[in-house]
């Protein structure tokens, strides 16, 4: 997803911040131990009303050719008191519990899709084999295929895809689970058609399969942009780059926050744009680079 304005996509607060793919990080107080938070319950962000920020679900989305602009300010948990898992928190806020080796020591990822539009099974594939490698998980990284939904629309805001997730997701982080939730979509983000995906909630993400397919070329196929853009989307979940965090490499790209500067991460930002077949000819990069893993490592071990 893109980062406001240059061609990013969203940054958002509503009680949990939400963000067009590069997100801020929310830290809701009073969550604690083993209880998490679910989408729809209230999670203030820290500075509501801020720059890029609406009072309204989903706030706006940026357009090719906007500017960068500062997302909401928030925190990525940490310390003792901090709580274990908060999957309605902003973008960024769940992921220690996903990266550290407890109090989580097994991560779900559940994928919920509309009919006609289930992943690719190479693509699951591939996100699991680059979580399996960045979570310190003991037992294990499971992704699962669950509810085939039925389309209802073409167009989603940020309040009909919590409403989907609401209704059909069956894992919620506690114990020693953590969990994570995909949901593939069809048609496209309302006010946004460029986006290819989101991630709305500390836990949570949405992938626009007909964009996707949209965005392909002769040179550059479907299955490699919907790999790009869900290990894209998973970063995002994962607090790259610098949300709540500073990270000890100067590869932020300073004009699409929360985005690599550099082509061959796949937290460029044009990985979650819908021309990326034509700007990125030679196909996007599925992988992070050495940077953003050092990034990982440093919130693995703060």
């Amino acid at each position: 997803m893109r980062n406001p304005p240059a061609r990013s996509i969203l940054l958002a607060a509503i009680a949990a911040a939400f963000v067009f793919v590069s997100c801020s990080p929310a830290a809701p107080p009073g969550n604690t131990g083993d209880e998490s938070l679910l989408p729809g319950d209230e999670v203030p962000a820290t500075a509501p009303g801020g720059p890029g920020s609406s009072s309204s679900p989903g706030a706006r989305a940026s357009r090719p050719g906007d500017g960068p602009s500062t997302p909401t300010t928030t925190v990525v948990p940490s310390g003792p008191n901090a709580p274990a898992y908060v999957d309605a928190g902003g973008v960024g806020a769940m992921a220690r519990a996903y990266l550290k080796a407890s109090p989580a020591t097994r991560l779900i990822v559940e994928v919920d899709y509309v009919a006609g539009r289930a992943p690719s099974p190479a693509a699951l594939d591939h996100l699991a084999q680059v979580l399996r490698r960045e979570a310190r998980k003991p037992d294990g990284v499971s992704v699962v295929r669950s509810d085939e939904i039925s389309p209802t629309r073409s167009r989603y805001s940020f309040e009909d895809i919590e409403a989907l997730e609401r209704e059909h997701r069956d894992h919620r982080s506690s114990g020693a689970t953590a969990t994570m939730y995909l949901l593939y979509l069809n048609g496209e983000l309302a006010d946004e058609e460029g986006a290819l995906g989101v991630a709305y909630r500390a836990s949570a993400a949405a992938i626009f399969i007909d964009r996707i397919r949209s965005a392909a070329s002769t040179l550059v196929q479907p299955g490699a942009i919907e790999r790009a853009v869900v290990v894209h989307e998973a970063g995002h979940l994962l607090a790259l780059l610098n949300i709540g965090y500073q990270s000890r490499s100067d590869h932020e790209d300073p004009q699409n926050p929360h985005h690599s500067r550099y082509r061959d991460s796949v937290m460029y930002w044009a990985v979650e744009d819908i021309s990326v077949a034509s700007l990125l000819s030679g196909g996007p990069p599925d992988d992070f680079d050495r940077f953003d893993r050092d990034d990982l490592e440093l919130l693995r071990t703060t």
